[in-house]
């Protein structure tokens, strides 16, 4: 049985790459929460060190505590871009038959917020479109999902080569890719 909260695709779409990502994982929100802990790490601190009787003490002690907390956060927020950036540039790579047409994961995250497509030519002929899409959850608390899907645009002259270039888009190797 299909699960229900999935948006659906047209037919001319192939999903090359799925993933998720926990509501939790933003480095800002981690920033903040660690701040919070550091202003108590530091209130307690007092207590014991002199040193850190002061405002401007706390504060830097605050800012440096919850930033050394935050790095690996960030850190493996950008390893896994990257590694969903190769996966989506691999796929591309194979469809168009061009390594030229790759994503940074500055420009993939650029498609996840934006929600516009990125146009792919085949051959030098334009057709191919990437675009990330949301996928819902069903429960609030469920990680995001994500998908990226290249689509098969019909070119305004020529239903032919549309044809072709449908079939070479549905029938490649990177339809069975998740």
């Amino acid at each position: 049985m299909k699960d229900s909260s999935q948006p659906r695709s047209p037919k001319d779409a192939v999903t090359v790459v799925h993933w998720e990502r926990k509501p939790g994982d933003e480095p800002v929100i981690k920033f903040m929460i660690f701040s919070v802990l550091g202003v108590l790490l530091g209130l307690v601190l007092m207590v014991f060190l002199p040193a850190f009787r002061s405002i401007g003490a706390l504060a830097l002690f605050t800012v440096v505590f919850a930033a050394l907390l935050t790095i690996p956060v960030i850190a493996a927020q950008r390893t896994f871009m990257r590694g969903v950036a190769k996966r989506v540039n691999d796929t591309i790579d194979e469809v168009t038959g061009s390594s030229r047409h790759g994503l940074s994961p500055k420009q993939l995250n650029r498609l996840i917020k934006s929600g516009e497509s990125w146009p792919l030519m085949v051959s030098g002929v334009p057709g191919l479109r990437l675009q990330v899409q949301r996928v819902l959850a069903r429960d609030e608390g469920a990680p995001e999902k994500w998908r990226a899907v290249i689509t098969a645009v019909p070119p305004r002259n020529g239903m032919s080569s549309f044809d072709r270039l449908l079939e070479a888009a549905v029938s490649s190797r990177c339809g069975n890719r998740t």
